[in-house]
């Protein structure tokens, strides 16, 4: 079981089954397939998607898969989800997806924050990377607004939905993240701690 996550708004607890439906319910609509480099297909079976990550993540050292499902503090409803995906020891992938009936509240940045800092601080990671289709402006914003540097593009790298996407490569290194925490700091921005998992009530 992983740590629970806390933002200002937000409590990021792991993935479970009991969050397939409301996954399911925004990754499911046309507007949030548009900048999604996936076939739809992978996002119709939100039970079976959990219980994939749930078989596949690994456990200990050998842990490879973190999802976080991001809930409101105010009334526990879903509004997306955030995830690592460690490919190599030190290294992870970042996605985001949130509900576009909580976008533009800068919600996605906080998740994306958060999971900076558990990734760097807690799993102690080298570099945390982010590719994004290139229509996919406001994730592109997100990673930008973060700190992640762009890095490059990848031309024609993905084939779904029945064309060539187009992806833009973000990173970020350990020490680039220490610089931007200490900077947090001295502005007086407060950090979120981590702490036990408890029981949440919808």
């Amino acid at each position: 079981m992983l740590p629970q996550l806390e933002t200002p708004r937000l409590l990021l607890r792991e993935l479970s089954l009991d969050d397939a439906h409301a996954l399911q319910a925004f990754q499911t609509r046309p507007s949030y397939l548009r900048c999604q480099e996936m076939e739809p297909a992978e996002f119709q079976d939100g039970a079976e998607r959990v219980q994939r990550y749930l078989q596949y993540r690994g456990e200990g050292e050998r842990r490879r898969l973190f999802d976080f499902v991001g809930r409101l503090r105010t009334d526990g409803e879903v509004i997306g989800h955030g995830c690592l995906s460690r490919s190599a020891p030190g290294i992870a992938s970042l996605g985001l997806g949130i509900d576009e009936r909580y976008a533009g509240r800068g919600l996605a940045t906080e998740t994306a924050l958060r999971l900076l800092a558990f990734g760097f601080e807690h799993l102690k990671l080298h570099r945390i990377e982010a590719d994004v289709a290139l229509e996919n402006a406001a994730c592109i914003r997100v990673l930008e607004k973060i700190g992640m540097f762009r890095e490059g593009v990848a031309h024609d790298c993905i084939f779904a939905q029945g064309r060539w996407w187009t992806e833009a490569k973000y990173a970020m290194l350990a020490r680039d993240h220490t610089g931007l925490v200490s900077t947090r700091r001295n502005q007086n921005i407060p950090a979120a701690p981590i702490r036990s998992c408890r029981p949440l009530h919808s």
